[in-house]
């Protein structure tokens, strides 16, 4: 990986598959950080653009599901599918991302 693109990352990232709707197509997560999220989807939006994603998962034996907004950042074709980097609009975790000027 490049080093400015280590450096452009603020929260760590964790493999981890999970089933995602982006703009109501079913996709899935390769990793998840507190500030974007990395989907494999058979569709690619226009690099720049806003969406919509629904993230679900289950804890403590309930399905759960999580609205966010990003922007498309990389779109990289993956064989028949595509790669695309989405930079949230939000953090999913506020206290996992460390704040300028504070210890986090």
């Amino acid at each position: 990986m490049q080093d400015a693109q280590l450096r452009q990352r603020s929260a760590e990232r964790f493999g981890l598959a999970l089933p995602i709707t982006m703009e109501g197509e079913e996709c899935s997560s390769h990793d998840i950080s507190a500030t974007g999220v990395l989907i494999e989807s058979s569709a690619a939006p226009p690099l720049g653009s806003q969406v919509s994603l629904m993230l679900q998962y289950r804890a403590h034996g309930q399905d759960f599901s999580l609205g966010c907004t990003g922007e498309v950042v990389r779109v990289e074709k993956h064989g028949d599918n595509y790669n695309i980097a989405v930079r949230l609009a939000e953090p999913l975790f506020q206290d996992a991302v460390p704040q300028e000027g504070g210890t986090g």
